[in-house]
């Protein structure tokens, strides 16, 4: 809950990211979430975000329901 969080209020994310998410995954598509996805709140939070990925047509469990495009995401961010 936010009292347990409270410390890490305002803390970073501070090694590169690749954000990946399937463009029907309801949190996605949560009201704002778009927005600050897309328009610089998640790099402001993550500022070593090399890369967002929207899949189309997936939904939460992108990592199941697209697992060999997933897994050459990761792949080709570790190379």
């Amino acid at each position: 809950n936010w009292e347990l969080n409270a410390p890490w209020t305002g803390a970073k994310v501070k090694v590169p990211v690749k954000f990946i998410v399937g463009d029907l995954d309801l949190t996605y598509n949560a009201p704002g979430a778009k927005d600050y996805i897309h328009k610089g709140g998640l790099k402001r939070d993550v500022p070593l975000l090399e890369d967002v990925v929207v899949i189309e047509g997936a939904g939460h469990f992108v990592h199941q329901e697209r697992a060999d495009e997933i897994n050459k995401h990761i792949y080709d961010f570790f190379k």
